[in-house]
């Protein structure tokens, strides 16, 4: 039985964390960074269903970010490693320290260090540890207090650093809905002190007005050049809590995206899985067939599909109100960015409004076999692809001016 049984939602959780932190662990110190900070701002542990704690956040990123230490060393390349894991809770902060303590290794450049006491009076002491060093801090709390943005501002904005939170969606749907004075007053932190009115003037339907807001408050907060969400459903195909992915570096756009298209993946599968074995205990009946040995369709195909369909629409409104062409490498940041796509998709996007004839297919020019646009490649409707533009590509490609 899976120790994520009843818990597919955390397990896709776990899975973003898994496979981005070694991703950006990689990236970063193959590319030059001699340390990386881990901030976990809500520890626990809470509801481990292990033995050795490898199902929580805390054990799944020092078993990361150890074997990438141990890759690198390999290498010749000796990195500096540091976690701050913070616990509010007494018993859990005593459980947490005694098992992390145990992978604390100065000799060997790996730093354990922990925090009893709430995410945000830690903030003097893990800026000390973090230092000049890139910061990835993951926020998961329990609910949507202890984290208000002026208070955690500084872990934020501290460049060069991302962060990762925990945005419990279906919580914050139901408690925002509330008349009661104290428990709108506790949302100030994170939607802002006139939230309620910004919900009532927006267009767009409560849920939606609301995670708007807080993801407008969190790019605000950190300063951030692109936030993106990432829904997390439970069995009941209900959203029980989003990924937001705050970052100012367009390589972190792009590595996200292809993280989050794979543990999508990975999670819509096994809620398939866990589906079907929910429907065999009702009926007594077990199938003949495993949802993996079916050559199903993973549901964010399906997904990915029809936001390729909504990104072609966009695209053609945004060259339409510019009335230019951009290079693809201004083009496809905000996409990514509006829109749960990779560059691949974005590539295709592209490719698929070229071959209908509506932008120029500028990355065939000169006899290119090429099937979608590069960077330099302008991206622009066939009315407004003039052979002096494609001739500027060069100029053009370092303007800083963005599609949106």
């Amino acid at each position: 039985m899976s120790v994520y049984r009843d818990r597919e939602q955390t397990q896709a959780k776990h899975i973003i964390l898994r496979k981005y932190l070694q991703t950006l662990a990689f990236k970063l110190l193959h590319g030059g960074h001699p340390t990386l900070t881990y901030v976990d701002g809500f520890s626990g542990p809470w509801e481990s269903q292990t033995a050795d704690y490898s199902d929580t956040s805390f054990m799944i990123a020092i078993n990361v970010l150890k074997d990438v230490q141990k890759q690198m060393l390999a290498q010749g390349k000796r990195k500096v490693i540091r976690c701050f894991f913070v616990e509010e809770k007494a018993s859990s902060y005593s459980k947490l320290e005694e098992i992390v303590m145990k992978h604390h290794d100065p000799a060997n450049d790996f730093y354990v260090h922990t925090f009893h006491g709430r995410f945000e009076d830690a903030v003097d002491e893990i800026m000390k540890v973090v230092g000049m060093s890139f910061a990835l801090t993951f926020i998961d709390p329990t609910g949507w207090t202890g984290y208000e943005f002026d208070k955690i501002s500084r872990i934020m904005k501290h460049k060069p650093g991302e962060v990762l939170l925990n945005y419990m969606f279906d919580f914050i749907n139901r408690f925002t809905a509330w008349d009661n004075p104290k428990i709108a007053a506790s949302f100030d932190g994170i939607l802002g002190k006139d939230w309620k009115a910004r919900i009532e003037a927006s267009p767009l339907a409560r849920d939606e007005a609301v995670q708007a807001i807080f993801a407008e408050e969190f790019k605000k907060a950190g300063n951030f050049t692109y936030v993106l969400s990432t829904p997390i459903e439970k069995l009941a195909d209900r959203t029980h809590f989003c990924i937001v992915y705050g970052s100012r570096n367009v390589k972190g756009l792009e590595a996200y995206r292809e993280v989050e298209y794979s543990a999508m993946k990975e999670h819509g599968m096994r809620r398939l899985e866990a589906k079907q074995a929910l429907q065999e205990e009702k009926s007594g009946q077990t199938s003949m067939f495993a949802v993996s040995a079916l050559h199903t369709v993973p549901p964010i195909d399906h997904q990915v599909a029809e936001y390729r369909k909504q990104a072609k629409v966009w695209l053609q409104d945004e060259l339409k109100e510019n009335a230019r062409a951009f290079p693809f490498s201004q083009v496809w940041p905000p996409m990514l960015e509006t829109f749960m796509l990779r560059r691949t998709d974005a590539r295709k996007v592209c490719a698929e409004l070229g071959k209908d004839g509506i932008i120029a297919e500028t990355w065939k020019a000169g006899g290119s076999k090429r099937k979608t646009p590069d960077e330099t490649d302008m991206i622009g409707l066939v009315e407004t692809v003039i052979a002096p533009q494609i001739a500027s590509v060069a100029s053009q490609a370092a303007d800083p001016e963005t599609l949106v």
